[in-house]
């Protein structure tokens, strides 16, 4: 099935959907069209798209609910163009089982319904483990993905280098374009400066230990979350660089085979809230759609 429905699109409000927060509309828009379409990957993975016999029509659940929590279904239609690179179907639109129009064709289709997504099957999903040992990849995220750190931390701990201080000068007045190439020039200074590096990893360390103490104060703090590039399941830890009370970026922590956990990434809050939100709205006092987020989001990792 291909297609993509239009997040403008749904006539119900979702309840605890991905929406409010984070500045413009178009923001919030960014984040339903990401939820949408990993939702709608994750469920191609189960095999639980919908499709008539007959092919001439297509569905799945959203996740979803409206005021009335009932599940919202996003239908599609076979694209009668006969354009050779059109799309096989076509966004027909969300709606509720047995409604009329969308609703009651899908009850006369499928039998059952369209299923929602499932992410996990174990405790270990949803539940951090204070007794087992976190090893954080520190050059993913410190020096890779630097550009989710807040930059007046990065001022804070590399005070001292004329050449770091100059590039983040930089950084606050450049473009899109120029802040990568930018944040790439200091994250090779750090790279290179083992004094620095340890600095800035000593404040790391500093704040994971913080979030595992809040864990252990409130199990619900370790948010679980959903890598739709690897399938896997992962728990977030908030990480509060400027402030112990506000969480500036979250760490991406996924339990290994061995019984370890891997420090895999760090994610703007934007993008924290958006893997979460996949498995459910977070609960939590860390994690929501008014938190601080970076402006330019890059791709997780």
């Amino acid at each position: 099935m291909r297609g993509e429905p239009r997040a403008g699109g749904a006539r119900q409000p979702a309840i605890g959907g991905p929406a409010g927060g984070f500045g413009a509309a178009q923001a919030r828009f960014t984040i339903l069209k990401s939820y949408i379409c990993t939702t709608f990957f994750r469920l191609e993975s189960e095999g639980k798209i919908c499709i008539a016999p007959d092919r001439s029509f297509a569905a799945f659940n959203t996740g979803l609910v409206n005021k009335r929590y009932d599940d919202i279904y996003a239908c599609f239609e076979r694209n009668s163009s006969t354009w050779i690179d059109e799309w096989e179907w076509k966004f027909a639109g969300f709606t509720a089982s047995g409604r009329r129009g969308l609703g009651k064709r899908l009850v006369e289709l499928f039998n059952p319904l369209p299923e929602p997504a499932e992410y996990f099957s174990r405790k270990e999903d949803l539940l951090y483990d204070l007794d087992k040992d976190l090893i954080i990849d520190d050059d993913h995220v410190l020096i890779d993905n630097m550009s989710r750190l807040p930059l007046d931390f990065l001022a804070e701990e590399l005070r001292g280098d004329d050449d770091a201080m100059d590039l983040i000068d930089e950084i606050r007045a450049a473009d899109v374009a120029g802040k990568r190439r930018l944040y790439k020039e200091l994250g090779d200074i750090l790279e290179d400066d083992d004094r620095l590096f340890r600095r800035v990893r000593a404040r790391l360390n500093e704040a994971v230990e913080t979030a595992k103490k809040r864990v252990r104060w409130n199990f619900k703090t370790a948010i679980p979350s959903y890598y739709p590039r690897g399938n896997t399941m992962s728990l977030l830890l908030p990480i509060c660089l400027m402030d112990d009370e506000v969480a500036d970026a979250a760490l991406v922590v996924q339990l290994m085979p061995s019984g370890n956990y891997q420090g895999q990434t760090i994610l703007t809050m934007r993008q924290a809230y958006t893997n979460a939100r996949l498995i459910c709205r977070p609960d939590s006092d860390w994690l929501t759609t008014s938190s601080r987020a970076n402006e330019e989001d890059e791709d997780d990792e």
